[in-house]
Formats: structure tokens, C-alpha cells, sequence
């Protein structure tokens, strides 16, 4: 078997080590950061939207572009940059606003997120990880009788794809999660979607790494940058590093985001990808909490219930790579939430504030596919703001194309 190295200890490069090792390759998890999960996974929405996989390009959204482009929306954000990638991702990102390929797109990702339910089932019969993991079903919340309506359109489609989701009123939606008799915003209509779930990706990430180095003898390289790649004839060999000697690999599976721009001068596929930088904001959870999870489709905010802790995750910034956190966003995040939910979040304690870049294609759907450029480097990448949602599917299809392919 090959000696695998992926590149990016998230949870779709967690997910894809996972499936890599259980097929009998020699693998190697490695990350910048000191361990698994602290990027995008450690503060993400928690959400597993088996049946929400509605791609971010779409009808809607182009209606309202000329808003977020002035900046009177305040869960978009863009900051215009000259950079001609920018403007390439920009450009291809309208041509998948029209409701056709919208729909191609989203019934892409849905049909991904149906196989990383399974996955995830038959990860779950098979480990005793444990991260609070839990079907909660979910509510997502419209605010007016025309968002309604275009609500009840995807209901139809998607009901097509054999997922299970119904159009309830506010007083049934308050009857499948009380906590919604204290929400301080109009809700003409919900969806709830009864079987989607949610998880706490960092812990999976952390209890998923440590059952592969059990069981499968995984190697773990944290805390190390790779630096470019190593080839023989337009074909892998090794991975460089800036600061160890080379690991010689077969294979290379990149994997995370940020990685993969600053890889860019190697990897010509890293200008289909921006980062989308989203924030949240963890709590104690108290007796006001919701256990189902809600979207405020309006406002763009995402709460969750993990364990003894409660979240709320949102914004989507189209910012320049690498911007990092920005506490005036952070805040408008905060008050959002404490707004509609002000018993779980106004003077609340021990917060966990958390920002993070999420590596977006324009049409939402990643990139699962062969380096055109060189022999044996693979890509998993481009989930968005569904990557926990994708992992486990996006890594089955990753490894079936490695095993299909001439290494």
C-alpha cells in the first residue's frame, strides 16, 4: 500500500486520514497548528446539515448582492481586492446565481452530505469516539411570508432526493423547541428538517486521531508547515518542510485551506478557492438554551446545543486571505445573537470567541479531484461552511479515487 501524507488535521483531512488508514495505506496527518482541530473545525457551527446543503451562489443571494456590496448587510461582508484571482472566483461565483445551476449545485452537495451520513453511521458502529454527538433535528427560521415561499419551492426539490423536511408554523416551531416563545425576532414560517444532527467537530477530530494512532499506527507531524513538494519526473516523491528533513510520500492529499493558498505557487487548483471567514461565540448553556438546532436564515446565524455548551456561528466575510479576526465583526456577531436569544447570550461568562477562514469554490461544491499538474497529489478541498457536514463523504469519494487511479 501507499505512503500517504495529508496536509491539514481538520476534520475533512481527519475524515480522509481515517478512511486512508482503514484501507490499509501507511498514513501521515500533518498540520501547522499543534494539533488536530484547532483551524476551522474548533469553532464551527456544529451543525451536520444532512439535508441543508443549499450552495451559497443562488437567486437570492444575487437579489441582494447590491446591499452586501455596500455594506448594508451585516452578516456579508466583501472587501474588494485587487488581486485578479479575486476577481476570477468573483465572476465565476455570479454564474452560478441562476436558479438552475443553483439547484445542480445544491443537489451535488446534498447527494455528498447523504453519503457522509452513512460514513459517519458506519464510523460510529465501528469506534467508541465520543463527540457529543446527537440527531437534534434543526428549525430553520424565515422571516416573512415571501421567504416562505421560496422556502416551501426547496422543500419540494429536495423531498425529490428522499430528504425528509415540512414547512411548519411559528406556533408549531415554538411546539418543537420551546425556547422559541422567548425569540425577540418574526418568524412568518420554519423548516424542520428532524433528522440532521450536530457534533462537536474539534473533539472528533482530537478522539478520531487518537483511535487511528491505536489502530492504525498513524504518524502525526503537528506544528510543521509544508513548504512545497518534491518530484521525479512530474511525480511526487516527498514533501518539503522549512524546518525537518523531507518525508518521502506516494501520495499527498491536501486538505486544508489556508494550506492550500500558501502552497499556491505548486498547486495551480488553489485559485478556485477563497476563504469565507466566519465567526462564533460558545457559552455555558443554562435551562434557556435550545436543544434543537436553529438558522436564522435572515440574519445568517447558526445556534447549536453541544453538550453543556451552546453556540451561535455566522457571517460570512469575503475578506482578503489571512486577515484574521476582527473584534468589530466578532461583536456584530454578539449582538445579533443577543438580540433574538438575549436569556442565553446577554451577560453571559466564559465565552469562547472563535474566527476562522473557510476555503469556498464559487459554486459550493469542493474539489475532490487529481492534481493536473503533478503525479500523485490529490485535493479535498472547498467545503465551505459545510465542511464537518462533507468530511466523511467528500474523504469515501477521496479514497475511492486514489484506489481507482494509477499512483
Amino acid at each position: 500500500m501507499a505512503r500517504v501524507a495529508v496536509i491539514g488535521a481538520g476534520v475533512v483531512g481527519v475524515a480522509t486520514a481515517y478512511l486512508l488508514a482503514k484501507a490499509g495505506h501507511g498514513v501521515t496527518l500533518i498540520d501547522v497548528s499543534a494539533g488536530p482541530g484547532q483551524g476551522a473545525s474548533a469553532g464551527n457551527a456544529a451543525q451536520l446539515s444532512w439535508a441543508y446543503g443549499d450552495a451559497m451562489a443562488s437567486p437570492a443571494l444575487l437579489r441582494h448582492l447590491p446591499a452586501i456590496a455596500m455594506g448594508r448587510d451585516p452578516a456579508f461582508r466583501i472587501r474588494w481586492q485587487l488581486d485578479p484571482d479575486f476577481f476570477r472566483w468573483g465572476l465565476r461565483f455570479l454564474a452560478n446565481t441562476p436558479f438552475r445551476r443553483w439547484w445542480a449545485n445544491t443537489r451535488d452537495v446534498l447527494t455528498l452530505a447523504e453519503l457522509s451520513r452513512c460514513e459517519l453511521a458506519a464510523l460510529l458502529a465501528e469506534t467508541d469516539i465520543s463527540f457529543d454527538y446527537r440527531v437534534a433535528g434543526k428549525l430553520h427560521l424565515y422571516p416573512d411570508r415571501a421567504s416562505v415561499w421560496a422556502a416551501e419551492a426547496g422543500i419540494s426539490g429536495k423531498k425529490t432526493l428522499g430528504l425528509e423536511q415540512r414547512l411548519v408554523s411559528r406556533a408549531e416551531a415554538e411546539s418543537i423547541e420551546p425556547a422559541l416563545r422567548r425569540y425577540q425576532a418574526e418568524i412568518a414560517g420554519a423548516v424542520h428538517t428532524p433528522g440532521d444532527a450536530l457534533g462537536d467537530a474539534a473533539a472528533f477530530c482530537c478522539q478520531l486521531t487518537s483511535h487511528m494512532v491505536e489502530r492504525y499506527q498513524l504518524s502525526t507531524l503537528f506544528g510543521r508547515r509544508v513548504t512545497g513538494f518534491a518530484r521525479n519526473a512530474n511525480r511526487l516523491t516527498a514533501l518539503s518542510f522549512a524546518d525537518r528533513e523531507p518525508l518521502p510520500a506516494d501520495i499527498a492529499v491536501v486538505a486544508a485551506g489556508p494550506q492550500l493558498r500558501l502552497l499556491g505557487h505548486e498547486l495551480a487548483e488553489a485559485r478556485s478557492v477563497r476563504p469565507v471567514r466566519g465567526y462564533s461565540l460558545t457559552v455555558p448553556a443554562s435551562s434557556v438554551t435550545p436543544l434543537v438546532s436553529l438558522t436564522d436564515v435572515s440574519r445568517k446565524l447558526a445556534f447549536a446545543s453541544i453538550g453543556d455548551r451552546f453556540r451561535v456561528a455566522g457571517l460570512a466575510d469575503v475578506d482578503p486571505p489571512g486577515s484574521g479576526f476582527d473584534s468589530d465583526r466578532f461583536d456584530t456577531l454578539r449582538k445579533s445573537a443577543a438580540a433574538v436569544l438575549p436569556d442565553a447570550f446577554e451577560g453571559a461568562e466564559n465565552l469562547m470567541q472563535w474566527s476562522g477562514e473557510r476555503p469556498t469554490t464559487p459554486s459550493s461544491r469542493p474539489i475532490i479531484a487529481a492534481s493536473r499538474h503533478l503525479r500523485g497529489v490529490y485535493y479535498n478541498v472547498g467545503h465551505g461552511m459545510l465542511g464537518w457536514t462533507l468530511s466523511l463523504g467528500s474523504a469515501r469519494r477521496l479514497v475511492d479515487l486514489i484506489g481507482a487511479g494509477d499512483n
